[in-house]
């Protein structure tokens, strides 16, 4: 298991923390680049647990990035957007 300090290290998923104006909680913001034209219908976003997996099609076939959520987070409040700057933007409230 990863240490927070050492999750927030991971070159493929972009991890931050954002303050959410509650003491004891973050946003977790993670940004998975995805390559140019890639849309909503090229994706599917599964979670299974705390592991999050994004598959996607693409010019060169299937694909696929997988990531452990931190274990404190809220995968209730989970949310995904796919924006115009190349990345996959994945947002979910953690207690620290």
């Amino acid at each position: 298991m990863f240490t927070l300090e050492q999750f927030l290290q991971n070159k493929t998923w972009n991890p931050t923390l954002e303050d959410a104006g509650e003491a004891g909680k973050k946003i977790l913001h993670m940004r998975l680049q995805v390559k140019p034209g890639t849309t909503p219908e090229n994706l599917n976003i599964t979670l299974s647990g705390h592991d999050l997996r994004i598959n996607f099609e693409n010019k060169a076939g299937p694909e696929y990035k997988q990531v452990q959520i931190w274990p404190t987070a809220d995968l209730e409040k989970l949310k995904t957007e796919l924006r115009s700057d190349g990345f996959l933007h994945i947002t979910v409230p953690i207690k620290v």
